[in-house]
């Protein structure tokens, strides 16, 4: 029975010890250069734990049938709550929205606006959002702007995670055209790319124009992850994950709907009298796919196929098409264009990743519209009546 059981322990051990220590989302993974002590304590971890009934027998404990009878409780009461745990989460905070996929952030702004207030809406991404407690650029905006004119000055952050385009029209049409803007500031790239890949979680063909294959923030509502399958993907995740390839992407299905949405805005502000800026959007994934793959955090999320995801040229080609739309679009209809992408040339640092900014990052680039507001003699024009 003594040998049963340590055969047992060993394998349970064997699974789950080294399931987690091989696994991407582990501590070990989170630790880029171990240090050599790190690395004695990892592995005198890894194979103390099989001798661990040897020590027992050694020091002369008699393991009974109870013992091992509540071993196993205890493992199944640990599953138990696990999966307790892991269900919990999944339904919470699983609100969502017809069209937006995730709903749109409630804005304070009074409704009708003040006579006097000069009113300035920032539509887009996450980019725009802010991500990782870093201060978005709407928000330094507001600040410089208060800082150079005496006027009264709001700027809304409209963005949201997720949202293309085409989320941030319908967002403006149903949610934010009463707020009665003076200025709408925009641009999307990389969240308008996303739709152009067919494969899921995050969208299934065929590709439709209206990105209504795309499910975005809803992936695994869609497409709904078991506790087991859970577990499974989570241990040994170095080993699943490693027959994924990259692969270069280029299939963009979604370019024609980016542009006809930009001129979209476009024709709803002429039509309401709004002023607009359209903005590239920065980034900073290399042409020589050499970036580090943990700062790049897109490699296994968006897939080509079951195998390929595409590679950082495909995603540096990608944006570079997108952006040169958007400054095609704003050319051909003369509406204020400003150039991220050149001001942001060699400056890594200000990025947490290719698209998403620090706060130093974000602080740039709020500088780049203040420019333009200035040289565009906005605000002295005065807000819409």
């Amino acid at each position: 029975m003594a040998i049963i059981a340590t055969i047992i322990y060993e394998i349970l051990y064997t699974v789950f010890y080294f399931g987690i220590l091989f696994s991407k989302s582990t501590f070990l993974s989170l630790v880029k250069n171990p240090t050599i002590p790190e690395k004695i304590i990892f592995l005198f971890f890894t194979f103390s734990g099989f001798f661990v009934p040897y020590v027992l027998k050694l020091l002369r404990i008699r393991l009974s049938k109870m013992h091992y009878l509540t071993f196993f409780a205890l493992v199944g009461c640990l599953y138990a709550c696990g999966e307790w745990y892991y269900y919990s989460i999944q339904r919470a905070g699983r609100n969502f929205h017809s069209f937006l996929q995730v709903p749109p952030s409630k804005q304070n702004a009074l409704i009708p606006k003040p006579k006097g207030l000069y009113r300035i809406l920032c539509l887009g991404g996450s980019t725009t959002e802010g991500e990782g407690g870093n201060l978005s650029y709407p928000q330094q905006l507001e600040s410089m702007l208060r800082e150079k004119y005496p006027n009264n000055i709001e700027v809304i952050n409209a963005g949201k995670f997720f949202y293309t385009t085409q989320h941030s029209i319908i967002q403006y049409l149903f949610y934010l055209n009463d707020l009665n803007p003076d200025l709408i500031i925009m641009f999307e790239a990389i969240n308008d790319i996303f739709p152009s890949f067919l494969t899921p979680p995050f969208a299934t063909p065929p590709f439709r124009k209206d990105y209504g294959h795309y499910y975005g923030a809803l992936a695994y509502i869609r497409f709904p992850i078991s506790f087991e399958q859970f577990l499974l993907s989570y241990f040994y995740a170095d080993l699943r994950r490693g027959n994924l390839k990259p692969t270069y992407f280029s299939n963009l299905k979604s370019l024609q709907s980016f542009q006809r949405n930009l001129e979209t805005i476009i024709e709803i502000a002429q039509c309401r009298g709004i002023k607009l800026i359209l903005s590239n959007q920065t980034h900073c994934f290399s042409i020589k796919n050499d970036s580090d793959p943990k700062f790049l955090r897109l490699d296994q999320d968006i897939l080509v196929d079951k195998e390929h995801y595409a590679d950082e040229k495909s995603w540096y080609d990608a944006m570079e098409l997108f952006n040169k739309t958007t400054k095609d679009t704003a050319n051909k209809f003369s509406i204020p264009f400003v150039n991220q992408t050149q001001a942001f040339k060699g400056k890594r640092e200000l990025f947490t990743d290719p698209v998403h900014m620090t706060t130093e990052g974000n602080k740039l680039k709020a500088q780049l519209f203040f420019n333009k507001i200035v040289e565009l003699d906005l605000i002295k024009k005065g807000p819409n009546p």
